[in-house]
């Protein structure tokens, strides 16, 4: 380092990784940072600053990169085609850019050997995927189609055709997430689309968020987190996928508290957009001045109401459910997915029974039922012990449309009317 460039101006010199050095070797380089000739210049690239020592940090001028935005990098892969003769069509470029995700370099190494791969013939997603693999790209529009306009026989005919091609169904539900997360992004602000999507995917992405309200695409990203999770620890990648679709199709049809909570949402939506505008205010009229607190005569407080006087029934437990699992969730995490499998089979004397698919599903959760138990006392205000039951027939034997269906319901006509109330404030809640 201090001996002069031999015919360059300037000496570089590249640290790749830098956060890789040790606590020694970054000891050893301060003092050339603090102190280096004028013909040289280091750069540190890292992708994590955060681990490099304050003390270098400090003598050094941080430069953040970031992704490039799609439309960008689309444009720049037409002029570079353009100027190397490269036959390829817009759609294939724009495959092209959603498989770089944000790196140009990786880009232009795809349109170069997609270039080669075509032989002078001109260069289609066909032809990308033949080079490259199928990403399950076109699948997941076809998917993400059928799922808004909740035609269940498509979705699962684009399923099929999935399978068949030999794509990978773990990176097909991964695909559909970032289809919902890019919907759910259209309902609140289009503008931020513009980084991560081309201009007609995003238009096309504002179309079908205009039909779908926050509540469905929130529950969609959680059916298909539960279905992408499951699917990665050992479950039917393809079985999960395809519960996941129906459950968040037929929700008309799904008792699960999640699902009447999004038709709940999705009322209090149409409502609140065909509701009248409020009248105006009227004019505010000056009170009556109070008599000073001396002369105020004493007013008895109302009796504190009791939180639930009614007796516990098996409907009310099952209402209730919804809340006890989120509590779990929030102190253990992991359990998750099994309590996404559980469901209340009985209401036995002081204990709950909670039926489970599978001896796994039970075995992850016989350990912390004391956790289970202090939620539901905290819920419902009864202590109830908890019995863990594995269901004979496997849900892994269902069909299809069978999966993820449970036997629990909304509270009927006939029911208890305490019942009801307590299942309807549990589902605004």
């Amino acid at each position: 380092m201090k001996f002069a460039p031999a015919t360059m101006r300037m000496k570089i010199y590249i640290v790749d990784e830098a956060h890789m050095l040790t606590k020694e070797g970054a000891n050893a380089f301060l003092k050339t940072l603090e102190e280096p000739p004028p013909h040289a210049v280091f750069i540190l690239a890292t992708t994590e600053p955060e681990k490099l020592p304050v003390t270098i940090l400090s003598r050094c001028q941080r430069y953040a990169f970031r992704r490039i935005a799609v439309p960008v990098m689309i444009d720049k892969m037409k002029e570079v085609a353009r100027g190397e003769n490269i036959a390829i069509d817009d759609e294939a470029l724009k495959a092209i850019a959603y498989r770089a995700d944000g790196g140009l370099r990786d880009a232009l190494t795809m349109l170069e050997q997609l270039a080669a791969f075509s032989a002078g013939q001109t260069a289609t997603t066909g032809t990308l995927d033949l080079a490259f693999g199928s990403t399950g790209r076109e699948f997941a529009a076809t998917l993400m189609d059928a799922i808004v306009a909740g035609d269940a026989t498509a979705a699962l005919g684009a399923v099929e055709d999935a399978s068949d091609a030999g794509a990978d169904l773990t990176v097909l539900t991964r695909s559909l997430i970032a289809g919902f997360r890019h919907l759910l992004v259209a309902k609140v602000d289009a503008a931020l689309l513009a980084t991560d999507l081309a201009p007609e995917d995003a238009q096309r992405a504002v179309r079908q968020a205009a039909g779908t309200s926050h509540a469905a695409l929130l529950r969609a990203l959680r059916i298909f987190g539960e279905a992408l999770w499951l699917g990665r620890s050992g479950g039917n990648a393809r079985l999960e996928l395809e519960t996941a679709l129906l459950r968040f199709i037929m929700a008309a049809e799904d008792p699960a508290l999640d699902a009447l909570g999004a038709r709940i949402s999705a009322v209090e939506e149409r409502l609140g957009a065909a509701a009248p505008p409020p009248p105006a205010p009227a004019k505010a009229e000056i009170p009556a001045q109070k008599p000073p607190e001396s002369v105020r005569p004493p007013v008895a407080s109302p009796p504190a109401q009791p939180r639930d006087s009614s007796p516990l029934s098996l409907q009310k437990v099952k209402a209730a459910w919804q809340s006890i699992r989120s509590k779990i969730e929030s102190e253990r995490q992991p359990l998750r997915a099994p309590l996404a499998r559980a469901a209340i089979e009985a209401l036995e004397s002081n204990a709950i029974v909670l039926r489970l698919p599978d001896t796994w599903s039970a075995e992850s959760l016989r350990g912390h039922t004391k956790i289970i138990e202090a939620a539901i006392a905290d819920v419902l205000g009864v202590p109830l012990k908890v019995t863990l039951r594995v269901d004979s027939n496997s849900a892994r034997a269902k069909s299809p449309a069978q999966v993820g269906v449970t036997e629990a319901r909304p509270p009927s006509d006939s029911d208890d009317p305490d019942a009801l109330f307590d299942y309807a404030n549990e589902r605004i809640r």
